[in-house]
């Protein structure tokens, strides 16, 4: 390993370790040959990393029963508090639920009724609609009907008006005819001349 001019309690460490993972003897000649430093120094320094070991490598003091008793006692005691708490508040989480749930039901049935109210509304809405439609077709067939038959109506006029102003003309001839022979009858008859006989001459 590279040696460092700076000599620090981490790279000490990891000089330890590093020879520890080795096999090697950790000892202080050895970190400083690897990261150089004063024997005082690195020496301190060694030492604190093997008391880390020892304290990570030393057994755990066993906890006493009486503690562990007291442990367990209080955790109980803990635990109780918690669960009664805790039905404390699933018994009013229930009871809030099953009221919102009630009046959510006394609603809805309310909504319910509404909406028959307003299906048989629609209903009849529904029903005077096509009554209505059906009246409005029947006068639209009578309306075409009294249409249709007003046309004919007014062919009927038409040709009436055709046959009128023939039958006035046909008139206004006979007048005129009649008129000639008023005229005529009213004229005074021309008389005949008498026939005279030639005198015969003097014998």
């Amino acid at each position: 390993m590279e040696r460092k001019s700076k000599v620090t309690q981490s790279a000490v460490n990891a000089t330890c370790n590093h020879l520890q993972d080795d096999n090697k003897n950790v000892t202080v000649n050895a970190v400083i040959g690897v990261i150089g430093g004063s024997f005082s120094t690195v020496g301190d320094m060694v030492k604190l990393w093997r008391d880390e070991q020892a304290a990570h490598s030393a057994p755990l003091l066993q906890m006493p029963e009486s503690v562990n008793q007291a442990m367990n006692k209080a955790a109980f005691d803990i635990w109780a508090a918690a669960s009664g708490l805790a039905g404390e508040s699933v018994e009013r989480i229930q009871k809030e639920a099953g009221g919102a749930i009630t009046k959510a039901k006394a609603e809805l049935s309310e909504y319910a009724r509404e909406v028959s109210r307003l299906e048989r509304e629609l209903e009849q809405a529904n029903l005077k609609t096509i009554e209505q439609i059906k009246k409005a077709n029947e006068m639209q067939e009578a309306a075409v009907k009294t249409i249709s038959e007003n046309a004919g109506y007014v062919a009927q006029l038409t040709e009436k008006d055709s046959q009128l102003y023939s039958l006035k003309a046909d008139y206004s001839k006979l007048q005129s005819e009649l008129v000639e022979i008023a005229k005529a009858a009213n004229k005074p008859a021309r008389k005949p001349r008498a026939k005279t006989t030639p005198k015969k001459a003097a014998e």
